[in-house]
């Protein structure tokens, strides 16, 4: 009751003689404050320990009479454990200072620690610094059914992104209607852009992304560039299944006679079109991309260099072509115009667009397949006929990887063969060339030959 009712100043003794006082003392507001009281060479001392009330309240720095001794106390023993209470002031001002640095230590790895949408933003951009071209189809993805559905997801650190998450983002997607297809997607979706499709790409993107920010975790370099620190542990997208019912891709070939009506039907297009139509076969059936890519100074009067950035290399290598004597004839056209920065150029300033190309390819089909003449194509199966029509011809397997450029695997391929293959894949291009011309005119079309489908 005396202590509750103080009206100046109370001290009463803490412990043993010689551990110092707790000190009670009421201000002019009315409420009282304890202190604990040392009297020390250079005079008193006092620590202030809180607000003396009967019901203390939480998160406040009021105490009962108890708690407030008990501090004192505690204050008492540690002053003497430290040789006195200037001492234990010295060694609470360290503690302070560390206390601040572990937190600021904190506080800035907690602004460094990325989230779920800085590793989609930083895979994105290690794609594009790769040179690889699928990095403005992957940030769509990421935009369209991560991004603008699951907001709280982009913010959460991405070391925090569970299994279950990833299931939530794709059975999301999968509940989607598809889009129209052409500018502002007002065709109607039709089995090339089905969200089972879809939804089995996105998880792919998602679980290369994750598996980037796991290799990349302790990497200088990447820290440097981004600054942010995503601490994967285990990549939540690896045992989330595969979609059922995806569609696979394409893979059927054209029979030469297909081969030799899909020419003659090239050879109609006005140009620069039907140049670089023709020009993607006769090279072989080259990725469209790389070689509309090509810009001038990739082109002599005997060979063209692509750049070659697909798969999981870390950088472009050179793709080097020879230009036969037939090719060079396609080409002329493109080479006396000089319409823009590279040979397959549509308009000045600019490559062409591989969209342009594909639905010249894939108009084809459909009216080749309308009159009976082939079955339904894109450019992808005219690819997979270009190589497969070069085996019927006796191009070996080498050859062939030599000129369309498939992955090199071993350490000897990748790191030590630098030969460029040119007398073969030369050989190779002048054989396919004949090859072509003789389709095109109907001759050798009649050919033995059986493809296999997958049914």
């Amino acid at each position: 009751m005396e202590a509750y009712n103080v009206k100046g100043k109370k001290s009463e003794p803490i412990g043993t003689r010689g551990k110092g006082t707790l000190t009670l003392e009421r201000k002019t507001a009315g409420f009282i404050n304890g202190y604990y009281r040392e009297r020390t060479n250079a005079g008193d001392k006092r620590i202030a320990l809180g607000t003396l009330t009967k019901k203390p309240r939480s998160g406040t720095n009021e105490m009962d009479l108890d708690t407030m001794r008990l501090a004192a106390l505690r204050i008492a023993t540690a002053s003497i454990a430290a040789g006195g209470l200037e001492q234990y002031l010295n060694q609470q001002v360290e503690l302070k200072a560390a206390a601040d640095v572990e937190q600021a230590q904190k506080t800035e790895r907690e602004a460094r620690r990325g989230s779920f949408g800085d590793l989609l933003d930083s895979y994105v951009a290690h794609l594009e610094k790769a040179g690889k071209v699928s990095h403005r189809a992957v940030a769509n993805q990421f935009k369209s059914h991560v991004k603008d559905y699951h907001l709280e997801l982009i913010m959460r650190p991405a070391a925090r992104i569970e299994p279950e998450d990833i299931q939530l983002i794709l059975s999301g997607v999968l509940g989607r209607k598809p889009k129209g297809r052409g500018v502002g997607n007002r065709a109607g979706g039709g089995a090339s852009n089905s969200m089972r499709s879809i939804c089995n790409n996105l998880r792919l993107s998602l679980q290369a992304a994750f598996s980037y920010a796991t290799k990349a975790h302790l990497s200088p370099e990447r820290l440097a560039n981004s600054g942010k620190i995503f601490a994967i542990q285990a990549n939540p997208v690896r045992d989330v299944p595969a979609v059922q019912g995806a569609k696979r891709a394409n893979t059927e070939s054209l029979t030469p006679i297909e081969l030799g009506e899909l020419l003659r039907y090239l050879d109609k297009l006005p140009e620069p079109k039907r140049a670089i139509a023709n020009a993607l076969i006769y090279f072989g059936g080259q990725r469209m991309t790389q070689l509309c890519a090509t810009p001038w100074m990739a082109v002599t009067d005997d060979t063209i260099c692509l750049l070659d950035a697909k798969g999981r290399k870390e950088q472009a290598w050179e793709h080097l072509l020879p230009i036969t004597e037939r090719i060079s004839e396609i080409l002329a056209p493109l080479v006396e115009h000089r319409i823009g920065t590279g040979p397959f150029s549509f308009s000045e300033g600019s490559t062409a667009s591989t969209s342009t190309i594909i639905k010249a390819f894939s108009e084809a089909g459909r009216e080749l397949a309308a009159s009976g003449k082939t079955r339904l194509f894109t450019y992808r199966n005219v690819r997979v006929s270009a190589e497969t029509l070069m085996a019927h011809q006796g191009i070996s397997t080498e050859v062939r990887a030599w000129l369309l450029s498939h992955g090199r695997s071993g350490v000897q391929s990748k790191h030590y063969d630098r030969y460029s293959y040119l007398p073969e894949k030369r050989a190779a291009l002048e054989q396919w060339g004949r090859y072509l011309d003789a389709l095109a005119k109907g001759e050798n079309s009649a050919s033995n030959v059986v493809l296999l489908t997958r049914r």
